[in-house]
C-alpha cells in the first residue's frame, strides 16, 4: 500500500504490484519511507531493500520481530533502518511513527505526516473464527482485539486514513473487527485490505459502516481520494 502526501511517500507492507503502478510512484517520490508491520511473506518482500539504491529510501521502519528473519540475509548495518516494538515511537522531524500491538504478530502503525494521521493495521483485526472455535476462544479473540483498540482510541480518537484487514474467510461475523474499529474511531477514509480474494464481499460497506458518522469515505482497490485532514 502506497500513500503520497505533499513531500513524502509511505509504502506499507509491500508484497506484490500486479497493476505495475508502484515504480511510477516511487520514481516521483520526494522522500520515501518504507514501513513493515511484521515478517509474514505477504507483508515483507525483500525487494524493498533494493529500493535504497534504485530510489533512495529515507528510512525503513520495521517491527522488531522482522530483525531475526532479516539479519541472516540482509546487511542491516548498511541501511537506514529502525526496528520498533509495540508502544514505541520514532520520528525524524518530518514523519512520526507510533506503534501499537497486533492480534497476530508484529505491530500496527500510526503515522503523522504533512498534517495527516494514517493508521496501518498490519495484521491487527479480530481473528475470531466463530464457526470453528468454541465460545471461550471467540471471547478471548474479541477481548484481545479490544485491549488494543482501547489504546488506539486513547491515543488518537480521530484518524484521517485507516487501512485494516477485512477478511470474509473468518466466517460468521467477519466484519466485527472493522465495525468495532469504525464505531470507536472517527475515520475520514477507510480502506479494507487482506481480503484473501473475496473483495466483493469485503467491500459490502453496509456490513461495517458506522451509521452514526456519515463523514467516512470507503475505498476499494482502484479508488482514489484527496483530503486535507479533519482539523
Amino acid at each position: 500500500m502506497a500513500v503520497e502526501t505533499g513531500d513524502v511517500t509511505l509504502v506499507f507492507d509491500y508484497y506484490i504490484d500486479p497493476a505495475g503502478v508502484l515504480d511510477g510512484i516511487l520514481n516521483r517520490a520526494k522522500r520515501l519511507y518504507v514501513l513493515v508491520s511484521h515478517s509474514h511473506r505477504d507483508h515483507l518482500n525483500p525487494e524493498i531493500f533494493e529500493w535504497q539504491s534504485r530510489y533512495g529510501v529515507a528510512q525503513y521502519v520495521m517491527a522488531n520481530e522482522c530483525r531475526r528473519k532479516l539479519k541472516r540475509s540482509i546487511d542491516l548495518a548498511a541501511l537506514p533502518v529502525t526496528f520498533l516494538h509495540h508502544d514505541e515511537d520514532w520520528g525524524d522531524g518530518r514523519v512520526s511513527v507510533h506503534t501499537f500491538d497486533s492480534t497476530d504478530v508484529g505491530v500496527s502503525f500510526l503515522v503523522d505526516v504533512d498534517g495527516q494521521r494514517i493508521f496501518h493495521a498490519g495484521d491487527y483485526t479480530c481473528w475470531h473464527f466463530s464457526e470453528e472455535q468454541d465460545a471461550a476462544a471467540v471471547r478471548k479473540a474479541k477481548g484481545d482485539f479490544h485491549v488494543i483498540l482501547d489504546k488506539i482510541v486513547a491515543y488518537s480518537p480521530q484518524i484521517d486514513l485507516a487501512m485494516m484487514p477485512v477478511v470474509p474467510n473468518i466466517g460468521g461475523d467477519w466484519a466485527y473487527g472493522a465495525r468495532e474499529f469504525l464505531k470507536a474511531v472517527r475515520v475520514a477514509t477507510f480502506i479494507p485490505m487482506h481480503m484473501w480474494g473475496r473483495d466483493r464481499e469485503a467491500t459490502k460497506w453496509e456490513m461495517y459502516r458506522n451509521p452514526e458518522y456519515g463523514g467516512c469515505v470507503y475505498l476499494a482497490a482502484g479508488d482514489a481520494v484527496e483530503h486535507h485532514g479533519q482539523g
